[in-house]
């Protein structure tokens, strides 16, 4: 083999090798136009050079037309290939360009989302510090509320104790009035008259108690006048009864309030019924001039209670009131209010019932709400201040009518709990 045919069979094994790549470009990318025609091409190349490098079929053929033919077969191959390459090549740069559009469409609608989004979240941000500021507003509202409430029933009861303090003292000042016109028309002066008048006689009493006719009536005339005297010492000693009793009511009522005054905020074991008789004393003027009849009707063996006694007072001194109230409202010649207590499921429940005007149905609903009041001089705060007061001894307020004219009911709950001995 001579110079030549080596370099040809050197030059066939290389392009084959190139053909055997453009397989391998095909089957890795897919090309199936550009990597046979390569394929192609590169092998006509390959065989020609290994037959051009094998000397007995070299010199035996007349190769000139068919070797020139097999270069134009070549270049055409080769010119598809590049022409699907172009293509190749232009879609690629088209997928690119358009990839890169997307890519920025992408990144604009990634952009204004996110501008969106931090919008939205400082908006959000502005809304969670508005929420937070009417929060903190509504918890101070909600407290002053509340210390308003506290304050309206603590003078819930001092009024309740001024009116029943004022009606006690208009019992006083009429029994003082009538003492003090009954002094002013008493007899005890005549007796006075006649001590003047025996000691005008006393050298001769004998003779004119028997022989004068004014000495002779006066035995009968003091007789008379002490008749007189007992019965008007009999009334003074009632009427200062009166006075007496009615004094030691004033004092009672004052007692009370300071009692509870003084344990405001303290939790003590207390029996229920106590409370309840509490209740009513400090309404029992008001009560009594009204003639409002009072039903008592307490379950036996009730538990003490461990609660707030000033909290308990005032719901069940403005109850009371309130019914009183609808007794008065009611014009009913039977005006009735029964108090009960009963045990049961754990709870104290203490029922304030009256036969008065009762509840409306659209004002049931409303009952219980800070400010709502059906009458005219009242303030609404009595029933919101007592329903809060429950629950924050672990009770309830309850209210219950069957409508106009039918009375109503107001239950208050309270638990049963036992008091721990102390270490």
């Amino acid at each position: 083999m001579n110079y030549p045919s080596v370099i040809s069979f050197t030059a066939g094994l290389l392009q084959l090798i190139v053909a055997g790549y453009a397989l391998r470009l095909n089957r890795l990318f897919g090309t199936a136009r550009v990597g046979w025609s390569l394929f192609s091409a590169f092998a006509l190349l390959a065989i020609l050079h290994l037959v051009q490098s094998i000397p007995p079929l070299n010199s035996g053929w007349e190769l000139g037309i068919k070797i020139e033919a097999v270069y134009a077969l070549i270049s055409l191959l080769l010119l598809t290939s590049m022409v699907h390459m172009e293509s190749l090549l232009k879609e690629r740069m088209r997928l690119e360009r358009e990839e890169q559009r997307l890519r920025s469409e992408l990144e604009l609608r990634v952009r204004e989302k996110t501008v969106d989004l931090i919008k939205a979240n400082e908006e959000l941000q502005e809304e969670v510090e508005v929420r937070k500021r009417m929060q903190t507003e509504m918890e101070k509202t909600q407290k002053e509320l509340l210390t308003a409430s506290h304050r309206a029933g603590m003078a819930e009861i001092a009024t309740s104790v001024l009116h029943n303090v004022g009606n006690v003292l208009n019992s006083v000042n009429v029994s003082a009035n009538m003492v003090s016109d009954q002094m002013k028309q008493s007899k005890i002066a005549n007796v006075v008259r006649i001590g003047e008048l025996m000691s005008e006689h006393m050298s001769d009493l004998g003779n004119f108690l028997t022989n004068d006719p004014k000495g002779q009536m006066l035995p009968v005339y003091i007789s008379q006048l002490a008749e007189h005297l007992a019965m008007e010492q009999a009334t003074l000693l009632k009427e200062m009864g009166f006075l007496r009793k009615n004094i030691e009511h004033i004092k009672d009522i004052v007692a009370i309030q300071q009692n509870y005054a003084r344990l405001a905020g303290m939790s003590e074991l207390v029996k229920v019924t106590d409370l309840v008789e509490d209740a009513v004393r400090m309404n029992a003027g008001s009560l009594a001039k009204h003639n409002v009849q009072i039903f008592r009707e307490y379950d036996a063996d009730l538990p003490d209670l461990v609660v707030e006694k000033h909290k308990v007072l005032q719901i069940l001194v403005n109850l009371i009131r309130n019914a009183k109230y609808a007794c008065e409202e009611s014009n009913r010649p039977d005006k009735r209010l029964t108090l009960r207590v009963t045990n049961g499921n754990g709870r104290i429940k203490i029922l304030v019932i009256d036969n008065g005007v009762g509840i409306r149905p659209e004002n049931m609903a409303r009952i219980f709400s800070h400010g709502f009041t059906t009458r005219k001089e009242g303030h609404g705060f009595g029933l919101c201040n007592g329903l809060q007061s429950a629950k924050e001894m672990g009770g309830a307020l309850l209210a219950h009518s069957d409508g106009p004219g039918n009375g109503a009911c107001f239950t208050l709950e309270l638990p049963i709990k036992i008091k721990k001995p102390a270490a």
